[in-house]
């Protein structure tokens, strides 16, 4: 761990991501809180999900090709100084009175659009700052025990926030940690971000770009359909962030009707997730695990399922809270997994495009899933589709055990370092 801390380079890229993660939290608790108060309909607030994370997928794969083809630390600077100043410009319309809805999707559409190129971007990095193999799972430990810390505090102080100051000034300082997140990047030495394939564009070859462009988006696909045990992971992937949608939808009007509770109960909710989330990433990090890594994802995802379904049963914070703490507790070693695994397998110059078409399944997952949540809500109730999307989860981590049973990453597992 403390080799990790002695490299300047990782310093810098924590700090960065640190502090966009949590200007991240305090955009979103901002967001849905102000449509929720402006509409109350769970169907719009299910459509700002989509407006920011659909655009994102999608973008992706001309993200994944820029970044195998451009200086990695430039494009995330650019994507942090372009969204900042997005955000800036939903503080101005959110001072308006009659500010229509679909301006505000606009903003966000063009948010997510541009998104990849530092979700993406950040995590292709990281092979490269940390260079040796042997210390990725434990690099990828930190950073999500980072994102984990950043989720315990963030929407619990955002909630206070926008109960003091509203909606406008928790965005504002979201659009602040953008600014402050591409001067971290801007950090890093040039060696380590520059493209393995670099592309000059001249004058006249705009046409040859493109087509080439195209070509390399199909790149990605091609590498995944290519190896069964990838697609089926991501494939089960898809499933488990589907399964989870219902959760971003309906937890703020959970935390709203049935807790009575408001902005505070939600921060409360969303970091007790955190909470347990961290628990859960710093025991993985201390224990030689020798499971098997598919038994163990699909462990997981069964166990989402069964952690989040007292929420469906009860409408009591206190139990809630812990549903939540232990569920992030069963849920925090995924990512870390999961991401070392394609961390390991895709060789550098490819790991943009791969990274992000897997992307592309992967997180319509999500938004799927909140969309459709928004849309039965009204039918099924709020506690309801909490309750179903526990159950769709734990079917589909049933299924996963024998579907992952034989995928193999022996340089991840077990882990040996502490």
């Amino acid at each position: 761990m403390k080799e990790l801390w002695w490299q300047r380079s990782f310093r810098w890229y924590w700090l960065g991501m640190f502090l966009s993660s949590l200007g991240d939290q305090f955009g979103w608790m901002g967001l849905t809180w102000f449509v929720m108060n402006k509409t109350g309909s769970p169907a719009a607030m299910g459509g700002v999900v989509l407006a920011y994370m659909l655009p994102a997928v999608f973008a992706g794969l001309v993200a994944g090709v820029l970044l195998d083809r451009f200086d990695r630390r430039k494009l995330i600077m650019m994507d942090n100084v372009a969204r900042g100043l997005i955000f800036i410009a939903l503080v101005a319309l959110l001072q308006v009175d009659q500010v229509p809805l679909f301006v505000i999707y606009v903003l966000i559409v063009i948010a997510g659009i541009l998104s990849p190129l530092s979700t993406a971007g950040a995590q292709t990095l990281l092979p490269r700052i940390v260079s040796d193999k042997n210390r990725l799972v434990k690099a990828n430990g930190v950073m999500e025990t980072q994102w984990q810390i950043v989720y315990m505090f963030g929407p619990a102080l955002a909630g206070v926030l926008i109960g003091l100051i509203g909606e406008a000034y928790v965005l504002l300082i979201d659009a602040a940690s953008f600014f402050v997140c591409a001067f971290c990047f801007s950090r890093l030495p040039r060696e380590l971000t520059k493209s393995a394939n670099p592309t000059t564009i001249e004058k006249g070859q705009m046409g040859v770009f493109f087509r080439s462009l195209l070509s390399d988006m199909r790149t990605g696909y091609r590498y995944i359909f290519g190896r069964k045990q990838l697609i089926i992971l991501v494939f089960f992937t898809f499933l488990f962030n589907m399964s989870y949608g219902p959760i971003e939808i309906a937890l703020p009007l959970y935390a709203n009707q049935d807790l009575a509770g408001g902005s505070i109960a939600l921060g409360m909710l969303w970091s007790s997730l955190a909470v347990g989330a961290l628990l859960g990433s710093l025991f993985f990090s201390t224990v030689t695990w020798k499971l098997p890594l598919g038994s163990t994802l699909a462990g997981i995802i069964v166990a989402w399922g069964l952690t989040t379904l007292p929420i469906a049963l009860f409408s009591r914070l206190e139990i809630a809270m812990a549903s939540m703490v232990v569920a992030g507790f069963c849920f925090a070693p995924y990512n870390i997994m999961y991401r070392s695994y394609l961390q390991k397998q895709v060789p550098d110059a490819l790991l943009g495009r791969v990274l992000t078409s897997v992307r592309t399944i992967t997180g319509t997952g999500m938004p799927a899933g909140a969309a459709v949540s928004g849309f039965l809500i009204p039918f099924l109730g709020v506690q309801g589709i909490i309750g179903a999307g526990a159950a769709v989860c734990i079917i589909f981590g049933l299924l996963a055990f024998g579907a992952l049973k034989n995928l193999e990453d022996s340089s991840s597992l077990p882990i040996e370092e502490r």
